[in-house]
């Protein structure tokens, strides 16, 4: 029997040797198949917002189980670039415990499970990828899609190791105006540094006209954070583009659908 589908709220616990309890938004479809493919969407450093919601609205239409999880709450934290965890290592234990959490479901396929991320999000995307961090938890995600996780800091910053990647595709997706990165090829030459291998993992795209944020329905600010202009500080625009953004909900949808299959 074809069953309805759900929006509800829920808890999982992180990997920290003290558990944190992260609450989260689990959407499931109605479909008459046991197992479900389910991507795992992770908010940037404001916190919660519209923007997870609209990918999630799409994934769960193309029949993906979804989980948004509030990483800040538990922290105590309000979001921005001085209320965000001091490093990127620390939301890890939160990502593969929702990960784990996912792969217990009975409405889950354990082995079709993915990750998308926006700003710290997708540097933690980014970082789940590394077979290093992958190792330490035990687990792996079958598809990962950053989207504008700050390019210059891979291999530069103290924790954001990018190399050895496990064997799961990887779309790393930019902006073309965005200034935490000043280069819209930012992306396209990360992807080339890395050893072959791992290249051949990872494919890019370049939203043009897409600001950080572009897919945040009614941003237009100038935020300050000492991580932008390749690490010079100062002010980032940040601003809603609505093409790129309905351009960027496909994307994740056949991304995910191609990869999950």
């Amino acid at each position: 029997m074809r069953g309805f589908p759900s929006r509800s709220y829920v808890t999982f616990p992180t990997l920290h040797e003290q558990p944190l309890s992260v609450a989260a938004r689990l959407m499931a479809p109605a479909t008459d198949r046991a197992r479900l493919p389910a991507v795992l969407v992770l908010h940037g450093s404001a916190g919660p917002s519209t923007r997870e919601g609209g990918y999630a609205e799409a994934l769960h239409a193309a029949g993906f189980v979804t989980l948004e999880p509030d990483q800040w709450a538990p922290r105590g934290l309000g979001g921005g670039s001085a209320g965000r965890p001091k490093t990127f290592l620390e939301t890890l234990p939160d990502v593969f415990g929702a990960r784990a959490w996912l792969a217990a479901r009975p409405d889950v396929d354990p082995a079709r499970i993915g990750v998308m991320g926006f700003s710290f999000g997708g540097v933690a995307t980014m970082l789940a990828a590394t077979a290093r961090q992958a190792g330490a938890y035990g687990a792996r995600f079958a598809a990962h899609m950053p989207v504008y996780p700050a390019c210059w800091i891979y291999n530069t910053v103290p924790g954001a190791e990018f190399a050895d990647l496990v064997e799961a595709p990887l779309l790393l997706a930019t902006g073309a105006l965005d200034q935490y990165d000043d280069d819209p090829e930012a992306g396209p030459k990360l992807a080339a540094a890395l050893a072959p291998s791992d290249r051949a993992r990872v494919t890019t795209h370049v939203f043009a006209d897409a600001h950080h944020c572009f897919d945040m329905p009614g941003v237009d600010v100038v935020v300050q954070d000492p991580f932008c202009h390749r690490g010079k500080g100062g002010d980032v625009v940040m601003r809603h583009n609505a093409r790129a953004m309905a351009e960027a909900h496909a994307l994740a949808v056949a991304f995910f659908t191609r990869s999950l299959a």
